[in-house]
């Protein structure tokens, strides 16, 4: 299979082994009360800075469907899409702290925070 628009046809398999993805997630529960304003200066003041130093940053709302003991809050997901291993270490050793210190200046209090990291292997269509 390949792609169909292209000027060459490379197939999906080549392109999809050349790439080597790392996710670096950090998940949030936020409190209700500052849901709205936390989601709104996530989105237009946070991230669109911190995107500049990685391939892409995914917001996400979380909704727990069973397995989980409900949660108090909000659950938002952002995930940086690192391509290099460089954009990888950035997002540990400097956009990460930095996203949590800014977080923490507009909001001291009302919600926690946890990282994990991703490694893409494989989509299905």
């Amino acid at each position: 299979m390949a792609f169909k628009y292209q000027k060459y046809w490379f197939p999906i398999l080549v392109l999809t082994e050349l790439i080597s993805m790392q996710i670096y997630n950090i998940t949030f529960i936020v409190e209700t009360h500052i849901e709205k304003d936390w989601a709104t200066y996530v989105d237009k003041e946070l991230l669109p800075d911190v995107a500049k130093n990685v391939q892409q940053i995914d917001l996400l709302r979380v909704e727990f469907i069973e397995g989980v003991a409900p949660v108090e809050g909000t659950t938002f997901s952002m995930q940086f899409y690192c391509a290099e291993p460089e954009h990888l270490r950035w997002v540990k050793e400097i956009g990460h702290p930095l996203i949590l210190q800014k977080l923490i200046r507009q909001f001291p209090k009302d919600w926690v925070a946890f990282a994990s990291k991703l490694e893409f292997l494989k989509s299905y269509s």
